[in-house]
């Protein structure tokens, strides 16, 4: 067997983070560290620490890769509306497939923002551009993240399982007192009967995008009628 058959895979910053990756989604997030990763590689662990600084500096390389692997946030032509979109399917996908990606996200103290610098300034800029105040573009970053994060929270942890495994069967929503019976007949019954799966969170969530952009929609009209009756706007109809 020649030499080049025995010859491992180059070492570099992008293996590693995919190794992590492979990983977590078998095995969960607590599965990951340098010297697990190491050993899969075959290399030493000493070797990882030449191209990756530490764990946390592994996890944000982790969250990186599946992020590039997705692109979360479409260019120009693209409307503000379709980038949105984007971002939220996009997100609730990397989610989905792989669950620890949540943890990285929310750490301690921090709100990670996957998407590129770029991807997220066309954005911002598309959202100006339409007649939102910075405020109120950086209100729709948040608020399209808020969205997805705590929709794939409740489906992620009603049904567990790594990658994209998840059970079949729904999942219940359960009342905190059991005496608290609203009976058969209520909403409130068939909505704790229907349970939780993914396919009902995601129609969740295309529910909740549809009226965020609704309403943004709306808020863009309020911010054009309020330009247009100003009194400056007023004064250079007159000039």
């Amino acid at each position: 067997m020649s030499t080049s058959e025995h010859r491992r895979p180059e070492l570099s910053a992008q293996a590693i983070a995919a190794c992590g990756v492979t990983l977590a989604d078998g095995e969960g997030l607590e599965s990951v560290s340098m010297r697990r990763i190491a050993d899969t590689l075959g290399v030493s662990a000493m070797a990882l620490y030449r191209h990756i600084d530490n764990r946390d500096s592994l996890l944000l390389a982790m969250a990186g890769q599946t992020a590039r692997h997705s692109g979360l946030i479409p260019p120009p032509p693209a409307s503000w509306q379709e980038m949105l979109r984007h971002l939220a399917a996009s997100l609730w996908e990397n989610f989905v497939q792989h669950p620890w990606l949540l943890q990285i996200v929310l750490g301690p103290g921090r709100l990670l923002d996957l998407a590129p610098t770029a991807e997220l300034e066309n954005l911002l800029r598309a959202l100006q551009d339409a007649a939102l105040a910075p405020e109120e573009c950086f209100d729709c970053v948040v608020g399209i993240s808020a969205i997805v994060i705590g929709t794939s929270t409740l489906a992620l942890a009603a049904n567990p399982g790594p990658g994209v495994h998840r059970p079949s069967r729904p999942n219940a929503v359960v009342r905190l007192n059991n005496d608290d019976d609203p009976g058969d007949d209520s909403l409130a019954a068939a909505f704790r009967g229907r349970g939780i799966t993914c396919d009902a969170s995601r129609r969740s969530l295309d529910f909740a995008v549809d009226s965020f952009l609704r309403g943004i929609s709306a808020r863009i009209l309020i911010n054009l009628r309020t330009v247009q009756t100003s009194p400056s706007a007023a004064k250079k109809e007159q000039q």
